[in-house]
């Protein structure tokens, strides 16, 4: 409600648009705009005679898999064997022979680098870098037809004889020497925690003849399930988790009149989070695209992705950014949309419903569009009104902005508006800064073009709106708002003379307008101008207000109470600073104060418990004997002078206290004899661990945030108090001396980080990483081109001790026209 009492009334969402069939417009819903669909020009289909029967074909070719380097791993049905290329390289080189000759289902390449197959319902694991070898992983209740990458590792897993979907988890631990380890010492059981497994997740549920046909994960871990209706219309699932439970979401399905071109689709790739593609029987030329963005409908992206050179073969199976498909000559060409973009000349789209005065003869006033309108490219807006709801008039009214073809005549025209949005302060709903006469809030008066009295009365408003483009760009609408009922400056502050006097029919005569209604559009131009000046007057209280006040006006609002920010601090934890600050001013300089201001400077990493303030006496370890010992270390004060051990220290005095003592005053308990020194001593102690602060900040910490700490201790922290922020060591380990929740912290398995030069410490931590390539010619050899070598120093023999022993591996040999060149000798263990 505005200054002058008046309401409004926005089409601002997708369930507030009407899309007319087929759509010439869209609601993007990453933009959170209207605009105007792609124009998708499909190249004619080839005649099938029976499409089912060619889908079900395709079907049955296992797609190829696909890595990082852009090679690719195949079933080769002439050889048997599943096979690896790269284009850079010339020819292909085998990789693993299925048992008994059966031909996978499917291959992928998993985002941990490992190859997974489908074969006869088993899932068999090859490691590119040849560092393991697992059996085939099989479960009872669970098929395996066609696999997907996991974000993570692993792959997903379709069962479609028995509609259910499955998981592969978990790695082998790479070959080692294996010690015969000494029975006291303390080993992981079982050795490997994360053991390779399949396991049946859940049953589909899908309608009566539904038929699940293809599976795809994106690259950011969105898995998409595809399936047939009874008649070959497709149906799109999107993988879900609801209060800890997995499962297929609702069907997306095409709008009618979309659905023609895409029957039986056999093969699905994701294009981005948003957007996935399918190949179709008889469509040769192209891959249809489809967005997920209007979130109940598969609606087309309206771009053309053309299939060159397609040699027929469904999408490669990988985690490659962009969808790979096979060509002529064994090639692997990424799918890309052409760059030049297209779209209809013009595109409409209707209110979902009246707008809903909720009284009779309400007299429409102000129409405001947020809109961007690109040079060439206008916005027309049709307005009718009545006071019954069961469906619009006959007679609608036009409002243009922009660009708009046609006699001007007196059709009002929408005029740019210097601020993001009429409602005061408000930053409006366009994604793109405001620009003059281009982009930004745009108004018009409501006003019937052509009639005596142009005022447009009734209790329902209903609205069409017409995006017009030049064929390659398109305006974009993301708000429609409409006031009422209208606030007359003639009725209000003029004498009755000034007033309209037509009344009746004659209001709606095609005729020149009356002296009154030209004198109340006049006055309007003024009313549009005071109107939003005395709304912004009677919100200024906004700016007061942190939650409220514009970002740029946060410096000064917090220099009221002499506030001062951290520079680069966000405006969300600004505004959140200027909330706390009455409690922040009452509690500083104690360390309930230090916690309020760090956890609101880092945003909550004080409550979450990545930030922990502890004065530091609370750091020492009690222990069941102290002896004269200074329990601070330099070095690290989470240790908090463990060197050894954490039942005793040796040093000069011995103190006695309690097996159980939580408290170090209870090992200097005031009935225990002290002699003057020793008394020096406890006080010594006391004051080196007095007016001291330990900030700790676990390693998840961005680095950044780890100076605003240190700078707003500095800040909040008494000037007596010494405040001094550490990163935390490590998070909690069983067996270890520790604080939980203190200096360790329960967290997730962290990932594997790569070696860094200068950082990394080896066997610590870091790792070695880099993709794993399907092809063995990249990375310098070929294991699987044929058997291994096999390495032979003769038969098991037994030596006295103390007698030496020659070792001759001349008869191991290589395979496959190979020799061996180089001998390799390991000691594995001795005694």
């Amino acid at each position: 409600m505005d200054a002058n009492g008046q309401r409004v009334w926005m089409l601002a969402g997708e369930r507030d648009w009407a899309v007319s069939s087929p759509p010439t417009v869209r609601w993007d819903g990453s933009r959170r705009t209207l605009r105007l669909a792609g124009r998708r020009t499909l190249p004619e289909a080839v005649a099938t005679p029976n499409p089912a029967a060619v889908a079900h074909a395709r079907l049955g070719q296992p797609r190829a898999a696909l890595d990082a380097f852009g090679g690719r791993a195949f079933w080769h049905p002439g050889a048997g064997t599943v096979r690896a290329s790269h284009p850079d390289l010339t020819g292909d080189v085998p990789l693993f022979t299925p048992p008994d000759g059966q031909a996978p289902d499917d291959l992928c390449a998993g985002q941990d680098g490992v190859l997974y197959m489908a074969v006869a319902g088993r899932v068999i694991l090859r490691d590119p870098r040849d560092r393991w070898e697992v059996p085939p992983l099989a479960a009872a209740d669970l098929a395996a037809w066609r696999l997907a990458p996991r974000a993570g590792g692993g792959v997903w897993v379709l069962d479609r004889a028995n509609r259910r979907l499955g998981r592969v988890r978990g790695l082998p631990l790479p070959r080692r020497p294996e010690p015969d380890w000494d029975p006291g010492t303390w080993r992981p059981d079982p050795e490997d925690p994360d053991p390779p497994r399949l396991t049946r997740l859940f049953d589909l549920e899908l309608a009566a003849g539904e038929e699940p046909v293809a599976l795809a994960a994106s690259p950011g871990g969105r898995l998409a399930l595809l399936t047939w209706a009874a008649d070959g219309a497709a149906r799109l699932r999107l993988l879900r988790e609801e209060g800890g439970r997995l499962g297929f979401g609702p069907a997306l399905e095409p709008r009618r009149g979309d659905d023609r071109a895409l029957a039986f689709p056999w093969s699905l790739a994701w294009l981005s989070e948003e957007r996935l593609a399918v190949l179709v029987p008889g469509l040769a030329g192209e891959a249809p695209a489809y967005d997920l963005a209007a979130g109940t409908v598969l609606q087309p992206a309206g771009d053309l992705y053309p299939l060159r050179d397609h040699d027929g073969g469904p999408f490669l199976n990988g985690p490659a950014p962009v969808p790979y498909y096979p060509a002529g000559g064994g090639r692997s060409v990424p799918l890309r949309r052409l760059s030049l973009p297209a779209f209809p000349a013009a595109g409409s789209a209707a209110g979902a419903g009246p707008c809903d005065s909720g009284r009779a003869g309400t007299e429409w006033h102000r129409l405001y569009l947020e809109a961007a309108i690109p040079p060439g490219c206008g916005v027309r807006v049709r307005l009718a009104a009545n006071d019954q709801a069961g469906g619009p008039p006959a007679d609608w009214y036009e409002h243009r902005f922009g660009r708009v073809p046609g006699e001007p005549g007196r059709i009002p025209r929408g005029a740019w508006v210097p601020f993001p949005s009429e409602s005061p302060f408000h930053p409006g709903l366009l994604p793109c800064p405001p620009e003059r006469d281009r982009a930004g809030l745009f108004t018009a008066l409501i006003q019937r073009a052509g009639k005596r009295v142009t005022a447009l009365t009734g209790r329902y408003l209903w609205v069409e709106v017409e995006l017009l483009g030049d064929g390659r760009t398109t305006p974009e609408v993301a708000a429609l708002r409409a006031w009422g009922s209208r606030f007359s400056y003639a009725d209000r502050y003029l004498p009755e003379l000034y007033r309209e006097e037509a009344l009746g029919p004659e209001r709606d005569d095609p005729a020149p307008a009356t002296p009154a209604d030209f004198l109340e559009r006049f006055l309007a131009s003024f009313e549009g101008i005071l109107t939003p000046l005395e709304d912004r007057i009677a919100a200024s209280y906004l700016l007061t207000d942190p939650r409220t006040v514009p970002e740029d006006a946060l410096e000064w609002l917090g220099s009221w109470i002499g506030m001062s920010f951290e520079p680069g601090l966000p405006a969300e934890r600004r505004r959140a600073l200027l909330r706390a600050a009455p409690e922040l001013y009452r509690w500083r300089g104690t360390l309930r104060g230090l916690r309020q201001a760090l956890d609101v400077s880092t945003g909550g990493g004080v409550s979450r418990g990545d930030v922990v303030v502890l004065e530091e006496f609370r750091l020492r370890r009690t222990f069941a004997t102290i002896l004269g010992v200074d329990l601070t270390n330099q070095a690290d004060p989470l240790l908090g002078g463990l060197s050894v051990s954490g039942n005793s220290i040796v040093g000069d005095t011995l103190f006695l206290g309690e097996e159980n003592g939580g408290e170090f005053l209870a090992l200097f308990g005031a009935d225990l004899p002290k002699t003057p020194a020793e008394e020096r001593a406890v006080q010594l102690f006391f004051e080196r661990l007095a007016h001291r602060v330990a900030i700790l900040v676990h390693q998840e910490v961005e680095p950044q945030d780890l100076g605003l700490i240190r700078r707003v201790a500095g800040a909040e922290a008494p000037a007596h108090v010494e405040v001094r922020v550490f990163t935390a060591s490590s998070p909690f380990l069983v067996g270890a001396a520790s604080l939980v929740g203190v200096d360790t912290y329960l967290a997730p398995e962290p990932a594997p980080q790569p070696v860094a030069v200068g950082r990394s410490v080896l066997g610590l931590r870091d790792f070695l990483l880099g993709p794993a390539s399907l092809d063995p010619r990249l990375t310098g050899g070929d294991p699987f081109a044929g058997s291994p070598p096999v390495a032979d120093v003769g038969g098991d023999r037994q030596v006295e001790p103390g007698h030496s022993f020659v070792l001759d591996a001349s008869r191991s040999h290589a395979f496959g026209g190979r020799r061996i060149v180089r001998y390799h000798w390991t000691l594995v263990e001795s005694s």
